[in-house]
């Protein structure tokens, strides 16, 4: 495995770690005070996926030279293929436990690491393929 791909494996991580904390938090906060934790995950990944969107364009495969429209909707369908592995698994396991903010919160980090391989492939190649033809990474 080359050394641009290792760094772009652990920035993608990184960012992916910023929108965990985004979105877990989020839903965290809603569930906690009392938001239903289905509705509170339609909530609260938007915000979170426009964050990695942007870090992952200027950092972590620094395809800037794309057009941001385009790459964001690409960025988004990629995300909800990822997503829809997260929320499968997110859901599954609410479906056996009591719902509390904590219960809701562990069900989302099972479902997170669920979707992260879709997401890093899907990104690597459909979303910011540009930067990694050109394996360049700042």
């Amino acid at each position: 495995m080359s050394r641009g791909l290792l760094r772009q494996i652990a920035r993608f991580i990184v960012v992916g770690g910023l929108g965990f904390a985004i979105d877990g938090g989020l839903l965290y906060t809603l569930v906690s005070r009392g938001a239903d934790p289905y509705l509170a995950r339609a909530i609260s990944f938007p915000p979170a996926v426009t964050a990695t969107w942007y870090l992952n364009r200027v950092w972590t495969f620094a395809a800037r030279s794309q057009a941001p429209r385009s790459q964001y909707l690409r960025y988004l369908a990629v995300q909800g293929a990822g997503a829809l592995g997260n929320y499968a698994v997110y859901a599954l396991i609410l479906a056996f436990v009591r719902h509390t903010a904590e219960r809701a919160f562990a069900a989302f980090a099972a479902g997170s690491a669920a979707g992260l391989l879709i997401n890093f492939v899907g990104s690597r190649t459909l979303v910011f393929h540009a930067a990694h033809s050109a394996t360049r990474v700042e």
